[in-house]
């Protein structure tokens, strides 16, 4: 299982928030270049970064930084990816595009990135089984399992984040995750507090691609290297 640590932008710093709540913001760092430079000193070979600004005007404010972090490291990049010109950049510098809300809304926009789909990733952002969009500040009576199932042609892997988990330190839901990895055939990267390496092997035995890490790296609760060993 790949372990993927998270960089999450906003005001050109490196930030957490739980359950995507922008009034619980922690910065973490003043230099995402840095801590993507930590992570793959301790083995990564993916990092997932989310332009937070993005997510909320619905394109990419932070492609400054993204373009420079992906000298340092291989990326998947979300938040903001909301058009072909968005797609377009993310793709152009050699990232891999994650794609969402638009995805989820725009039957045209899933044709388009079904054309590019071996170098995007569908991000399913789920609340009690329903989609959530807008950077989780609009719930959606789509069913999140069904709308992967059905949509899964469109992208190479599905990234799902059990949304209320998500920077809260109390393990992933683990019964989702599961109930995907059986819905999907595309590789399934799991996101959403994972906090402690019991966590990881509770993924491994699932079976899935990859997970997600972000707060618990940053608070120390997980440390990288061994993440990486241990989950092999």
């Amino acid at each position: 299982m790949k372990v993927i640590p998270a960089i999450d932008i906003k005001g050109k710093k490196c930030v957490r928030l739980s359950q995507g709540d922008f009034s619980r913001i922690e910065v973490y760092s003043e230099n995402p270049k840095s801590v993507a430079e930590e992570f793959m000193e301790a083995g990564a070979t993916l990092i997932h970064v989310v332009d937070l600004e993005g997510v909320m005007v619905g394109r990419l404010v932070n492609f400054d930084i993204i373009d420079q972090l992906s000298f340092i490291a291989p990326l998947q990049v979300g938040g903001g990816i909301r058009s072909v010109t968005e797609l377009n950049k993310v793709i152009g510098v050699e990232a891999r595009a994650v794609v969402s809300t638009a995805a989820v809304k725009d039957k045209k926009f899933r044709e388009a990135v079904a054309e590019l789909k071996g170098k995007v990733s569908l991000a399913i952002d789920a609340k009690e089984g329903r989609i959530v969009t807008d950077g989780w500040q609009k719930e959606t009576s789509l069913d999140a399992y069904e709308f992967a199932r059905e949509n899964q042609g469109i992208c190479s892997a599905i990234v799902f984040t059990s949304v209320l988990r998500d920077g809260m330190m109390q393990g992933p839901d683990l019964e989702a995750i599961e109930r995907m990895k059986k819905e999907v055939s595309v590789p399934l990267i799991a996101a959403g507090g994972i906090s402690s390496y019991e966590d990881l092997e509770g993924l491994k035995k699932i079976g899935i691609y990859g997970c997600i890490i972000g707060k618990a790296l940053y608070n120390g609760k997980i440390e990288l290297a061994r993440a990486i060993k241990e989950a092999k």
